[in-house]
């Protein structure tokens, strides 16, 4: 039993008035572990909640009489679910990202809808004593790579940059391979839920039941079973998104971020963690190593492998330059304002058109690529403009042909298509814009044989535990010749029968306002190229565009990254943002869209003042604007950044302004939202 009588507790509820630690004492004969979860009676009504055990300790309080501390009424587990690591870490993040700590350790413990009292799956450990032997031989970059990263060294982190179909999945299983044979594991992050099936079933096939996986569409015990033989080394590998980061292995020897630039290892949701920056921190607690793999690196992660950055560079640059089948896509850009002035005013160009019917009728495979889920991207009245738009957020709603609805993409209310205008009851409402669902229905009618087949990839086909796995694996044995989808057919997926991608869109994200646009196009569009010809066919991209002579449609043609960080990294320079700045977004979001502006008004007249107090004007500060998308859910969003070329003090200086404002005004009905660097700008 233990022999300390208290303890200090943090609360399970998500509020900033109890983001602080209590005192709670130990009924004798309870035994209480560091880490663990308790329920505790909480609040004047001694409402029963759960709590985390941080820290054991022997006396009480000086400033709190001994009868006034409540007592624990139970643990909630045999086991604790926070150790001394994830607990740093869990710290760490409510610094890093402004949250409480509450919150953090909800991103790190498992749900506490669990309760631990879900039964633990039969699972057989595998003997890691390689296991059948790989049987590939790695190309002499590939091994240079892998020496590398298996060297003895600890708390080290790589930046593997290789072309698509390079080879990168062997580095990283050459490298897992290496680890478990030490006695240590590995996580492996994927950005997306649709390329977790595919790494499970390369990484399955070469460590069997070492690896487990894990993502958001499992229920809550699925997740735990899966955490709980991660805390007792009963698996080795853990394969899954942003949150598999942080699997607690005891003995973590490897994180690998496969396509490291995507912007879905940001957490949309609070904390508004970066899974890259989280695996980086979390392997200097263990003295791992982390591996960020890219054929297009984020301009940042780039940036930290040069001298520029620092001496020596915090990241090793390994490289990866030829495709393992020494065999390059063919990728044509075509003009759309060209198609039109010839007359064809169809969704695909000639030649596009051309070069489908040639994959069709050679027995390959297509993959067709719009980031725009839906039918048509909104509705309009030809008489008057009206445009029919979601009455609790600020957004057009999409029109999906499958249910005969419109759908707002952010709450997912929905409403019938009408029949008449709603503003001047005129009958001419009309569908406007293109979605996958649309390019579907074009196809079908293109390509009418049944054994041609047709199958859709995005959020409205792939919902459910299995819908990404069923879609891909009907692909894969060849159900269907072409494959469309959103973005999460761009990265990772390899097809060796796909000799065509079509891009009918490119220059979609150009259009979005975030200073990161072009470099999210140069990455989207290379990424999406390379899923062509990977195999022993040679294989032809087409980009359909209004704006071929960009220089990110230009040079994600050649797959050029190299000139396309020279070009972006000279622009970001002269305009100082990152990553030659740092970004700080304050967003205030709230029932009343003018309670917020006049809140973020005295806090922009904070800061100015506050900027010029010292006349050094050191924070750039860009006045308040609407969010991108100004209301979401009946709730308003406003937001206002700044800018300085250092971190810290642009920290200290926000919530500096923040905690003047709050003294004056309590921000009643106004949440605020901080995020330093964000991947998207909101």
């Amino acid at each position: 039993m233990t022999s300390n009588q208290y303890a200090l507790v943090c609360v399970d509820v998500l509020h900033d008035d109890v983001d602080r630690l209590f005192h709670y004492a130990i009924p004798a004969g309870m035994d209480v572990i560091a880490g663990q979860r308790a329920r505790i009676p909480f609040g004047r009504g001694n409402k029963p909640i759960m709590g985390y055990v941080i820290e054991l300790l022997d006396t009480p309080p000086a400033d709190i009489a001994p009868d006034k501390i409540k007592f624990i009424d139970s643990v909630a587990d045999v086991f604790p679910v926070l150790t001394q690591d994830t607990l740093a870490l869990a710290l760490w993040m409510k610094e890093k990202y402004y949250c409480i700590l509450a919150s953090a350790i909800r991103c790190i413990s498992p749900s506490s809808k669990t309760d631990g009292r879900f039964p633990m799956a039969r699972h057989k450990r595998a003997d890691v004593k390689p296991l059948p032997a790989t049987g590939i031989e790695l190309t002499t970059q590939q091994q240079v790579a892998v020496d590398k990263i298996i060297a003895e060294d600890d708390d080290r982190t790589f930046l593997l940059h290789g072309v698509t179909g390079s080879g990168k999945t062997e580095v990283y299983m050459h490298a897992i391979e290496s680890m478990l044979a030490r006695g240590k594991q590995a996580i492996v992050l994927v950005p997306e839920i649709a390329l977790t099936p595919q790494m499970v079933k390369l990484f399955t096939a070469r460590f069997g039941s070492q690896v487990a996986v894990t993502h958001s569409r499992l229920t809550a015990g699925e997740r735990f079973q899966i955490w709980k033989l991660a805390l007792d080394g009963e698996i080795g590998l853990v394969i899954g998104p942003r949150s598999a980061v942080f699997t607690p292995f005891a003995n973590l020897g490897l994180i690998v971020i496969d396509e490291e630039h995507e912007h879905t290892y940001h957490s949309e949701t609070t904390p508004k963690y970066d899974a890259r920056e989280v695996a980086i921190k979390r392997a200097q607690f263990a003295n791992a190593t982390v591996v960020l793999g890219s054929a297009t690196p984020s301009l940042e992660s780039y940036f930290r492998t040069t001298d520029e950055y620092g001496s020596p560079p915090p990241y090793t640059l390994l490289q990866l330059p030829e495709r393992i089948n020494k065999s390059y896509p063919e990728v044509t850009v075509l003009d759309m304002r060209a198609e039109a002035a010839r007359g064809n005013m169809s969704i695909f160009a000639a030649n596009f058109q051309a070069a489908l019917t040639e994959t069709i009728a050679a027995g390959r495979q297509a993959i067709l690529f719009l980031n725009r889920r839906g039918h048509s991207s909104f509705v309009s009245c030809r008489w008057c403009g009206f445009v029919l738009s979601c009455t609790d957020c600020r957004v057009n709603h999409t029109y999906h042909a499958d249910k005969n609805r419109m759908l707002c993409h952010y709450c997912g209310k929905g409403t019938e298509l009408p029949s008449t205008c709603p503003a001047c009851n005129s009958k001419h409402i009309r569908l406007y814009g293109v979605g996958t669902q649309k390019i579907e229905e074009e196809i079908k009618n293109l390509f009418p044989d049944p054994d041609v087949g047709v199958l859709r990839m995005d959020m409205d086909t792939t919902r459910g535990k299995f819908g990404h796995a069923k879609v891909l694996e009907a692909f894969r044995k060849g159900d269907a010749q072409i494959l469309i989808g959103t973005q999460m057919v761009a990265k990772g997926l390899d097809f060796p029968n796909v000799t065509m991608v079509g891009v009918i869109a490119a220059d979609l994200s150009l259009h979005t306002g975030d200073f990161r646009a072009a470099e999210h196009t140069f990455q989207l569009l290379t990424q999406v190229s390379g899923r062509a010809g990977r195999a022993m066919h040679s294989g032809k991209v087409f980009l359909q565009t209004y704006n071929p002579e960009h220089y990110a449609i230009k040079l994600a043609q050649q797959a050029d990254y190299e000139n396309f960080y020279t070009h972006e990294m000279t622009i970001r320079r002269a305009m100082v943002y990152p990553p030659f700045s740092h970004v700080f977004s304050i967003m205030f979001s709230g029932a009343s869209e003018k309670e917020l502006i006049i809140a973020l008004q005295k806090l922009l007249a904070i800061m100015e003042y506050c900027n010029q107090r010292d006349r050094q004007d050191r924070f750039n500060i860009i006045g308040i604007s609407p969010a991108f998308v100004s209301k979401i859910k009946k709730l308003f969003r406003w937001k206002l950044l700044v800018k300085c070329r250092e971190e810290e003090p642009l920290k200290a200086f926000v919530l500096y302004c923040i905690k003047k404002l709050k003294e004056n005004d309590p921000l009643t009905g106004i949440t605020v939202h901080l995020t330093q660097n964000p991947i998207i700008m909101e």
